[in-house]
């Protein structure tokens, strides 16, 4: 995305917008200080009266963003200029201003914010100056009246962190134009104002990487390392590094260290691909095969397994594999999903479900394993079971069903997920009698995409059985799936009225509000998902996915 500096050509609706600052020094401040604070307070000023004019008199409106949101992301895009920069004894006067083409800001505005990866950095970074301007103005108003050497180290350091900071939005606005060089250098500037910032070295690293610099990366991430020595995924990164260097041994023991500390299924997954690579298909496959065991939705590790399966001759692993593996260990779970699999694959859906019984047996809220019972009672004609396994499924795993759609998701076979949609389909054609009818029926129509005849059958719901929250949150789902999170919104707060201790509502609502870019009111509903013990929302907090 390019950075507009915004000489644009003559035709265009270019405006112009400016703003005044006086900033009165303190007699410890500095010119260098005293500047930096200064350009720091009109920028803000001239951004946020850019974001205003964007807000009332652009598509800008409907972005969802609020204007410190806007102004944030704005300072990502273009650059304010210092037009005028005066003293008067302790009073520096400056004027800032920025020429634009509102059509290409608003445009570019557009594609950052829907980068969802950007605009958190991006919202990291403008908080961080804005602490740093928060804790100048407080320390301001204190030495102003008498001054300490305590006070004076501190505000000292919040120049720096200011600085930094700002520093750190230059190098971010020039690594998401493409000049790495000047985002290098940024980023460098930084760290040698804030040596302890992760921040920094993690985007110089990025950066390092992108070029081809991976030794400089690695450097990087080794800092990293001695910040945070328990952090698995660190690890990882720096195996990736030393892979491209062409150190495989250094880059498995990295991963070994990342299983050692956290276990994780992408520490299995990365270090068998390193065994793979180095000819011993017989470590990796046991890697596949934990890291499958950690997450079953590991596409990357299902798929891998299937290939390492193949190389060794072999197109599918031999149902006595799992045999054997549930003779060492019959609460090992993956081997119970591989025999149900392979059963399943040779048409013994019977023996398929007493695998998944044992996975339920173990773990009630296996969401996987009661879908794929679901689908095998579907495939035995034995419908009311097969859609009594798919709402608890849906009840305890709401992370797929925002997506795609949870067959979808499961299943990576064409055929496969067509053949379930099919057995789905029939269902349909039950004639509900009560409120369990309609909302079973409800759910199937769900699943094969029919979303407005599914909300009609959720509304009955709602009338036979006014005080269950359920149907409200089906009704939710429904209308995200059709785009209208509002609507879901609406439905899942009517769910929360009526149980205040759904953790699912609060989850799906979390979502929604997400996609209309309220991030404060996602955070809190995430958090009380969470706090309620739904594991979907842990786990999205847990891995970073998820920042206020």
């Amino acid at each position: 995305m390019p950075v507009l500096f915004l000489a644009a050509p003559s035709f265009a609706d270019i405006r112009t917008f400016e703003k005044k600052y006086t900033y009165k020094a303190l007699d410890l401040d500095t010119e260098s200080s005293a500047k930096a604070i200064g350009r720091a307070r009109v920028a803000g000023l001239v951004y946020g009266e850019l974001a205003k004019y964007l807000l009332e008199k652009t598509d800008a409106g409907s972005f969802f963003l609020g204007p410190r949101e806007t102004s944030t992301l704005i300072a990502a895009l273009v650059t304010v200029q210092m037009v005028r920069e005066d003293r008067d004894g302790k009073s520096f006067f400056f004027v800032g201003r920025v020429v634009a083409d509102p059509v290409a800001v608003v445009k570019a505005l557009n594609g950052l914010r829907k980068d969802s990866e950007k605009a958190r950095d991006l919202f990291d970074i403008g908080r961080e100056s804005d602490a740093a301007l928060m804790k100048l103005d407080e320390l301001w108003k204190k030495l102003s009246k008498r001054a300490d050497a305590a006070g004076e180290n501190e505000y000292r350091r919040a120049v720096d962190d200011l600085i930094a900071w700002n520093t750190c939005l230059d190098g971010y606005r020039s690594l998401i134009s493409g000049k790495n060089a000047e985002a290098i250098d940024a980023f460098t500037r930084a760290i040698d104002l804030k040596k302890e910032e992760r921040f920094f070295y993690t985007y110089r690293g990025k950066v390092f990487e992108k070029t081809g610099d991976y030794q400089r990366a690695k450097d990087d991430f080794n800092k990293l390392i001695e910040f945070s020595p328990r952090e698995g995924a660190l690890y990882l990164k720096r195996a990736v590094l030393e892979e491209k260097m062409g150190s495989i041994e250094k880059g498995l023991e990295d991963c070994t260290i990342a299983v050692e500390i956290a276990g994780s299924s992408e520490a299995y997954y990365q270090r068998g691909r390193l065994y793979e690579k180095t000819g011993n298909l017989q470590l990796a496959i046991n890697d596949y095969h934990r890291a499958l065991g950690k997450n079953e939705k590991n596409e990357q590790a299902r798929a891998s397994l299937a290939q390492a399966y193949q190389k060794l001759g072999s197109r599918e692993t031999p149902k006595e594999y799992y045999d054997s593996l549930i003779a060492r260990n019959p609460k090992q779970v993956s081997a119970h999903y591989g025999r149900g699999v392979a059963e399943w694959t040779a048409g013994h859906y019977e023996k398929a479900i007493k695998d998944y019984d044992a996975i339920i047996e173990m773990n009630p809220q296996d969401a996987r394993a009661h879908l794929l019972r679901s689908i095998a009672y579907g495939r035995l004609s034995n419908y009311r079971k097969a859609l009594s396994d798919y709402e608890i499924a849906l009840a305890t795993n709401p992370a797929d069903i925002m997506n795609y759609g949870s067959f979808a998701k499961f299943y990576g076979n064409h055929e496969d997920y067509e053949r379930a949609v099919r057995e789905f389909r029939k269902i349909k054609d039950m004639k509900p009698a009560d409120a369990t009818g309609f909302l079973y029926r409800g759910i199937a129509l769900w699943e094969s995409g029919e979303y407005e005849r599914a909300i009609d059958d959720f509304n009955k719901v709602m009338k036979l059985v006014p005080g269950d929250a359920k149907p409200y949150i089906y009704r939710g789902i429904a209308y995200g799936k059709l785009g209208n999170f509002a609507e879901t919104v609406e439905y899942c707060t009517g769910a929360i009225t009526l149980n205040r201790k759904d953790a699912m509502a609060y989850y799906i609502r979390a979502r929604a509000y997400e996609e209309l870019w309220a991030f404060d009111e996602s955070f809190n509903d995430m958090v009380s998902a969470a706090w309620l013990g739904l594991r979907a929302a842990q786990d999205y907090i847990a891995g970073e996915k998820f920042k206020r």
